[in-house]
């Protein structure tokens, strides 16, 4: 018995697409052509329906690229990807799936992309020009210091006179001496150098005696206002009631405390007049008397550091 082969309907529907696509593409090529149009000194083609066949994903994407461009024809947003660089080429037939065309699409949205040759950038991508860079912080703040420490030394006692500071007027005059070291400034803390600084001005005795007299209750207390120490020791400088310091309840008194000390050190610096020019354990041991006169050294900078901040607050 002979087979006769069964015909699938696979290539009969392959034959009739092609088919149909033939006509379709003669349909196109003898009713919509391309059309020209003269827009901003440039020819435009338009390739109408004709771009739906030459790749129209493709197309769509570059449909930024034109700009300019005016839709016409039944396909206005395939219209308005079509590019003169498109355009002006002849139609390939080398691949009818539009895969030359598709390259020459993303060819010109890149080309679209560019600046014309011999433009200039934006602005925006320049950058604007950056304004004229500001004084110094560090300038300023030495600016501002250098005013505050004149206020503060009109005040002192003796005056100063035209010209630099006095050393008495200074915070560091003679800089630190010795490694130093730093403790954690609580609100505590802060607001007892605070007391200290301001019954210092007050007393007209200028900076460089609140940097002595902070400098001290850092060593004796950590700056603390304390109701401890050693033998009937108290308060922030450790005084003792049985050394004529005061009743207990008045040393703990931080203003009281902080008078008792500045009037002992302006004893010193009576008896030593160049009190100002030596480092800052001589006078602090010439009030505190203590075991360990070197020891109030290591705090000067962190001490210089927090009269200055109170200062500018209270001046």
């Amino acid at each position: 018995m002979t087979r006769i082969p069964l015909l699938t309907r696979i290539p009969r529907v392959i034959l009739a697409s092609r088919d149909r696509a033939a006509a379709l593409r003669d349909h196109v090529s003898a009713n919509v052509g391309r059309v020209s149009a003269k827009v901003g000194g440039r020819t435009l083609v338009y390739l109408g329906t004709g771009l739906a066949l030459a790749g129209a994903g493709a197309a769509a994407a570059a449909g930024l690229a034109g700009g300019a461009t005016t839709a016409t024809g039944r396909s206005d947003a395939l219209n308005r990807a079509a590019e003169s660089v498109i355009g002006s080429q002849p139609r390939s037939t080398t691949d009818q799936r539009g895969s030359t065309t598709d390259q020459r699409v993303k060819h010109a949205a890149t080309q679209a992309a560019k600046p014309p040759a011999g433009t200039k950038p934006a602005a925006a991508n320049r950058g604007t020009p950056k304004p004229a860079a500001p004084a110094s912080a560090s300038r300023q703040h030495d600016e501002s210091w250098q005013q505050i420490a004149r206020t503060v030394a009109g005040r002192t006692i003796p005056g100063p006179g035209h010209g630099p500071l006095p050393a008495q007027d200074k915070l560091t005059p003679t800089g630190t001496s010795g490694p130093q070291e730093w403790m954690q400034i609580t609100p505590a803390r802060y607001q007892n150098a605070t007391t200290i600084v301001r019954q210092t001005l007050a007393k007209n005795m200028g900076l460089r005696s609140a940097v002595i007299a902070v400098a001290t209750a850092m060593q004796e207390s950590t700056l603390l206002n304390i109701n401890y120490g050693d033998r009937d020791s108290l308060g922030l400088f450790q005084q003792r009631p049985s050394a004529g310091w005061g009743t207990p309840n008045q040393i703990l008194r931080p203003v009281y405390a902080a008078d008792a000390f500045l009037n002992a050190l302006r004893t010193y610096q009576a008896n030593n007049p160049s009190w100002a020019h030596q480092p800052l354990w001589q006078p602090a041991q010439g009030v505190q008397a203590s075991g360990f006169p070197y020891a109030y050294a290591k705090w000067e900078a962190q001490a210089a550091q927090l009269v200055g901040s109170v200062t500018q607050r209270l001046v």
